[in-house]
């Protein structure tokens, strides 16, 4: 009898590719441009003018969602993926 295996990957939500310009203001009110790449259900990754700090609180309006907070959970140079927090 054969063994399962397990996936060694972890199955993320579906992402929508989204590309278009946003602004972000950051967790001191600066007022951010940036490239919003992808959204999903729970969070947007995009690329920012500035590099943002892991763990920062955001505020922005995206597509679908509209005006949300989100916390920033990766960063890779300039982008980074955030997750929207509850309302």
């Amino acid at each position: 009898m054969a063994t399962q295996l397990k996936p060694e990957f972890v199955q993320r939500p579906p992402r929508w590719d989204v590309h278009g310009d946003i602004v972000i203001v950051d967790d001191i009110g600066r007022e951010l441009q940036a490239q919003l790449w992808n959204i999903s259900n729970g969070g947007f990754a995009a690329e920012c003018e500035e590099k943002l700090k892991i763990g920062a609180i955001i505020a922005v309006e995206l597509p679908i969602l509209g005006q949300v907070r989100a916390e920033v959970r990766w960063v890779l140079g300039w982008r980074f993926g955030a997750m929207v927090l509850p309302a």
